[in-house]
């Protein structure tokens, strides 16, 4: 009688054990999903070795007057590997300036992309503070609702004053694109911003960069075809106090 008592004891003390530890798993688990769906950045969960994700995605390319200069041949990319794209070019834009407003969300909201290019630097590459700029960036990244996004510097035709190392320190170089060394043509007349072919070599470096050493890999096959002559985007303007 004894012997059954300790056995049933036992065989009590162990299925409780066992609901506890199912119940504490859950726990984490669900847990962990619900961080997964509201965190800000991809940071605390990225592949060790990401798989490309092969789906169509919806694309957006946003960022500086930069985002024009690419957006002939992203949609070269889109139209060869059945992506969608929608492109929002902000003249004279700034980390500054999408910290300081929710323009950035608002096309988040908008267009539901599922795949961010933001191009981002040209119009701070010879600010004194750009260390402190980081600041910017940390106010950005959470109006990307953890969608997988790309930063990429600006086009250096000359050397910037820290604005490509801030933005390397932040994302590293599996997550942000350093143009700063690639050779640009630039538009005739124009000291800033790369000319067509310049804007095509740029895209293509940056797609071969996103398909081998990204975090965040997609179906980017090389297009054969040439730039289209249009590209439906949404231009904005800084406006001046």
């Amino acid at each position: 009688m004894k012997k059954s008592k300790s056995i049933i004891i036992t065989l009590a003390l162990i299925a409780a054990i066992c609901s506890f530890i199912y119940i504490y798993i859950e726990y984490l688990v669900d847990r962990t999903v619900k961080y997964a769906a509201v965190s800000p950045t991809f940071t605390n969960y990225r592949d060790t070795v990401p798989r490309t994700d092969t789906t169509t995605q919806n694309i957006l390319l946003i960022g500086d007057s930069m985002a024009y200069s690419l957006m002939f041949r992203v949609q070269n990319y889109c139209n060869y590997n059945h992506h969608n794209l929608n492109v929002v070019t902000w003249v004279s834009a700034t980390t500054e300036t999408y910290a300081n407003c929710d323009t950035l969300e608002y096309f988040v909201n908008l267009y539901h992309p599922t795949y961010i290019l933001f191009v981002i630097g040209a119009n701070e590459m010879f600010v004194s503070n750009a260390a402190e700029r980081i600041d910017n960036v940390n106010k950005i990244i959470p109006q990307t609702h953890g969608i997988r996004t790309i930063w990429i510097g600006p086009p250096n035709w000359k050397e910037d004053t820290g604005i490509n190392d801030m933005l390397m320190r932040k994302f590293g170089p599996r997550q942000f694109f350093l143009s700063k060394n690639l050779k640009f043509t630039r538009i005739k007349g124009d000291v800033a911003h790369p000319d067509r072919p310049a804007g095509t070599m740029w895209m293509d470096s940056i797609a071969s960069w996103i398909k081998n050493k990204s975090f965040f890999p997609i179906r980017l096959e090389k297009p054969e075809e040439e730039n289209p002559i249009h590209v439906d985007f949404v231009k904005l303007v800084v406006k001046e106090n």
